[in-house]
């Protein structure tokens, strides 16, 4: 069994209102027979990083699954040219 993790900082200076970090993290895991979990992990700091936070849909929850979906899409040779 082996694990890596993939991720990212975007941080974004200024004022109150503009400044931001986030920082998204995929823990990746080869589990017996073939299964891969990826759940994901994200911290946001600042007040553009945290409102989509409160939106229903969630846009970041979405995001997320779509870049799974696309994972899973490359990983199995479906990809679109």
């Amino acid at each position: 069994m082996s694990a890596t993790e993939t991720a990212w900082t975007a941080r974004r200076d200024g004022g109150s209102e503009k400044r931001f970090d986030v920082q998204p993290a995929w823990p990746v895991e080869d589990l017996p027979g073939g299964g891969v979990p990826v759940p994901t992990q994200e911290t946001r700091i600042g007040k553009p990083a945290t409102a989509p936070a409160q939106e229903r849909p969630s846009p970041m929850l979405n995001r997320h699954q779509a870049w799974l979906d696309g994972m899973i899409r490359a990983a199995s040779g479906k990809l679109d040219a």
